[in-house]
């Protein structure tokens, strides 16, 4: 096997990191190097300050991390969100293209590192599809927040959403988009959505988690994790799960402005609900593993989040909502898809409760589905092959 050498941006990575998209860049690092490639990573720490007051230990790995960081701190970071440019990510990408010589960049989250960074260097160019940054300044495709958006004013939009309109979001903004020579979709959502609005070709490839080292064990409660916010469906799950009169726990892991509305359910159902904060990795395989369910009820969009696909990694069933590409992780079929309303919701849970038989033949498509389609073998074949490399 050529040993090939890779470059990625990424406004984040792992420990300082707040999302998925910066999980999978590094899954997809260490998988790399695992197989004998060298990888280089160069994200922003002025884009972490920004978001998050504390900062985790650095960790030892094997991938080649380059963090960027300015004078200005986090303000540099607002600075790139409101111009576009970041002046600091373009010189030290250039000088780690120049040094590296790699034989393709592949470009991530780069909401905080610029779009020029895409025009830099003259090998292959990828950019892999995590959110919706390409076509909407919020990321997430929500009107005002609230709605799905359908082609509204996006300078309305962000002023009603407390954010600068991103005027250079014309111009040479298009033409780097232009220059990128493969894009990745971890969803088809996300690759028909991007062809719709900008017309734009991709290649679907599902994403991807490692192996898991712990298995499905009994069955005990109901999963929610993620970030505790509206639009990821935890105020009307934690109504649907109140009407439901399920006797099953549910268990919500993450922190967000909803913390204080979790609690006031554990009251309210006796500590039926559970808050358990942020888990650490291993910690939440642990909690999936126990799962009658991962519930992922997104008001929003979503493309192809991890967490689910961890859920069939262990054998876990999904109850998705219809947004965006979560309909797509329960094909097998590994789950249920219920409408946005208490009553379609409930009705789920209670199914998932009731419903052993059912309940243990997805699980059994679940883990069918994981080695299927989200393996790291699987992932990292078709991307060598995208990229004209070898397994």
């Amino acid at each position: 096997m050529e040993s090939r050498r890779i470059v990625m941006t990424s406004t984040f990575y792992p420990p300082y990191h707040l999302g998925g998209d910066a999980v999978h860049v590094k899954y997809l690092a260490e998988e790399l190097v695992r197989r004998g490639h060298e990888v280089h990573v160069l994200h922003s720490m002025d884009a972490y300050d920004l978001k998050s007051k504390k900062r985790p230990k650095p960790v030892k790995s094997d991938v080649n991390v380059h963090p960027i960081s300015t004078s200005m701190g986090s303000a540099s970071a607002a600075v790139t969100y409101l111009t576009g440019a970041n002046r600091k990510a373009e010189r030290t990408l250039r000088h780690l293209v120049s040094e590296v010589r790699p034989d393709w960049v592949h470009h991530h989250n780069i909401s905080l590192l610029g779009h020029e960074v895409l025009d830099i260097g003259k090998m292959p160019r990828l950019y892999t599809a995590h959110d919706h940054w390409l076509i909407c300044p919020r990321n997430d495709l929500m009107y005002r927040g609230k709605e799905r958006c359908a082609r509204h004013d996006c300078t309305a939009c962000s002023i009603s959403s407390g954010r600068p309109p991103q005027v250079w979001r014309n111009g040479t903004f298009s033409q780097n988009i232009g220059g990128i020579d493969r894009i990745i979709s971890p969803s088809r959502y996300m690759s028909g959505i991007l062809q719709d609005r900008m017309n734009v070709p991709s290649t679907v490839m599902p994403n991807f988690v490692p192996r898991p080292k712990a298995d499905r064990g009994k069955a005990t409660h109901f999963l929610f994790a993620g970030v505790l916010e509206p639009h990821k469906g935890l105020d009307l799950l934690l109504r649907a799960y109140e009407a439901s009169g399920t006797e099953v726990e549910l268990h919500v892991a993450g922190s967000g402005s909803l913390e204080g509305m979790v609690d006031e359910y554990a009251l309210r159902t006796g500590g039926k609900v559970r808050k358990l904060g942020f888990l650490q990795h291993d910690r939440m395989i642990e909690e999936l593993s126990t799962a009658l369910c991962l519930v992922a009820p997104s008001t929003c969009a979503e493309n192809s989040p991890l967490s689910c696909i961890e859920a069939l990694s262990v054998g876990i069933p999904l109850l998705v909502s219809s947004r965006g590409g979560l309909p797509e992780l329960v094909s097998g079929p590994c789950g249920l898809v219920a409408d946005l309303t208490v009553e379609s919701l409930a009705s789920a849970l209670r199914m998932f409760e009731e419903e052993t038989a059912m309940r243990d033949a997805m699980a059994t498509n679940a883990k069918r589905r994981y080695e299927e389609a989200h393996t790291p073998e699987a992932y990292i074949a078709q991307y060598l092959e995208l990229v004209g490399g070898e397994a």
